[in-house]
Parts: structure tokens; sequence; C-alpha cells
């Protein structure tokens, strides 16, 4: 057959692409979506740390470490001022610690030094004390901003009235240590020295501040337990049935709380106990009322 015979060439009808058919073609919409979300994995974390912060660790996780981490450098930047007012104020803040041991022992004022760093760090130590003090509403402000915006109107309520009732008791029982506790804790074991041990009287600054330290936040938490065993009981944790059922249990750990949290003698140990199980009786009524409420 010669050429001129020969049919005509027609082309097929041309079709458009399947996408993601079995003919392999491309697929142009699946490569537009995988250059606007990055594939998971490795590649999709390393894109996400990219576009800035901890937000490519995860779409739920990473916006919260961001706040969290944003809410600690808050924090920080509150208690670095602070803590240099407390140099600042090195002498007059001495001077109110001086107070118990004043009351307790007019004529006892003696402090040794044991090293030539003695002064610095004892410096250091009231100033640090002073900030953490100073700065707490700061930290507790810290906190409900983050934990806020995932509660509900009345949660919020709920959350801001034990912030505030804690501080109120922290601070109550810090008062408490300092114009009670301390003082007959001292009046008690200064003469304890002498008359059981023979032991003059002269110890270091930053042994004191240490003793007075932990007595007022032994104290402050302590004072506490009613606002925890009402939250407990509001989340149905505890009911007065079972408090009421192993209240000696109870003691005997607010005994053992009390012995970790003062300085290691029984006087300031039973000093704590003796208000901790009021607070516990405090907080068993709080349980009874809450109780009621939820019935």
């Amino acid at each position: 057959m010669s050429d001129e015979d020969a049919p005509p060439l027609v082309a097929p009808p041309s079709s458009p692409p399947e996408s993601g058919g079995e003919d392999g073609g491309i697929d142009f919409v699946d490569i537009e979506a995988r250059g606007a979300y990055p594939a998971e994995g490795a590649d999709g974390e390393a894109a996400g740390r990219r576009r800035g912060g901890l937000s490519g660790l995860g779409g739920s996780i990473g916006p919260h470490l961001d706040e969290l981490r944003r809410r600690l450098i808050l924090s920080v930047a509150a208690f670095i001022p602070a803590f240099a007012v407390g140099l600042w104020l090195y002498r007059a803040l001495w001077e109110l610690l001086l107070v118990p041991l004043n009351a307790a022992a007019p004529n006892l004022a003696r402090f040794q030094a044991l090293s030539p760093s003695d002064g610095l760090i004892l410096t250091l130590r009231v100033a640090f004390a002073f900030a953490l003090f100073a700065t707490m509403p700061v930290w507790l402000a810290q906190a409900w901003n983050f934990v806020a915006p995932g509660l509900t109107p009345g949660e919020r309520r709920w959350l801001y009235l034990s912030l505030g009732g804690g501080c109120a008791l922290f601070f109550c029982g810090v008062l408490a240590a300092y114009f009670a506790g301390v003082p007959l804790a001292l009046s008690y074991l200064l003469p304890l020295n002498q008359t059981l041990a023979g032991w003059e009287n002269s110890f270091t600054g930053s042994g004191y501040v240490d003793f007075i330290v932990t007595c007022c936040i032994g104290f402050g938490v302590a004072f506490e337990t009613p606002l925890v065993m009402l939250a407990l009981g509001w989340a149905g944790v505890v009911t007065p049935e079972g408090i009421r059922a192993r209240w000696r249990l109870a003691v005997v750990a607010i005994v053992f709380i009390a012995a970790i949290m003062t300085p290691p003698d029984p006087f300031s140990q039973l000093l704590l106990a003796a208000p901790m199980v009021l607070l516990f009786s405090l907080g068993y009524a709080l349980v009874v009322w809450v109780h009621g409420r939820r019935r």
C-alpha cells in the first residue's frame, strides 16, 4: 500500500489527568496541599521550628510551652529587682529578723563567722528570702493567667477565690510563725542548749536565718490545710465519713509533716503540729459543708 492510500493518523482524544489515579498522573492539587501543609515527622517538626518558637512540637502542646516559658520569664524578671531591693534594704531586714531573738533572749545577740564569706552569704540569703516572699503574688498571678483561659467562668471564680484564700492563709501562717512560733521556739531551745548540753548560745547568722525562714514557710504551708481539704472535698476525693474513719492516721501524718518542715527539735515540731490539728478540724468542717452542697 502506498503512502497516499494509508489512513490518516488521528490523535486520541485528550482527557484531563485523574487526581491520584492508577495511571500515574500528576496530582497538582496534592502538590499544592503538600507545599501549604508540610508533612509530619522530622521534616514537619523542623518546618514548625523554622516558623518560630516551640509551636513546631505539636499543634496543642507547643503554644502552651511557649506561654509557660513567657510566664516564667516574667516571674524571674519580677524576682531580680526584688532581690536587688533586698540587698539595698539588708540592714533593715536584718533588724526585723532579730526581733524574735530579742524577744526570746534580750541579752543574746552574738553571732560568729566560720569563714570569710559568711557575711556575704548571709546578705544574699536575706535578700533571697525577701524577694521570695515579695514576689509570691507575681508567681501566683502568672500561674492564674496560664490556667485561666482553659477554665469555665464557674471554675475561674472558684480558682480566683482559692488563690486569694491561699495567699491570705499562707501569710497568716508566716505572721503566726514570726510573732508567736519562732519566739516560743527560741525561748525553749536556747535555755535547753545551756541546761542539757552546757553549750554557749553563739551561732552563725546563716543558721539563724535558715531557722526563721524554715519555720515561716512551714507554718505558711500548714495553714493551707483547710483549703486543700476543701478542694479535695469538692472534687469528691474525700468525704466526711472517710475523714472520721481515718482521723488517727491523719494526726500521725500531721506530726510526720511537722517533723519534716521544722528544725529537728521536738518543741518546734509540736508547735507546728498543734495548729495543723486545729486547721485539720476546720478543714473537716469545710468538707462537711461542701458535701452537703454537693448532695
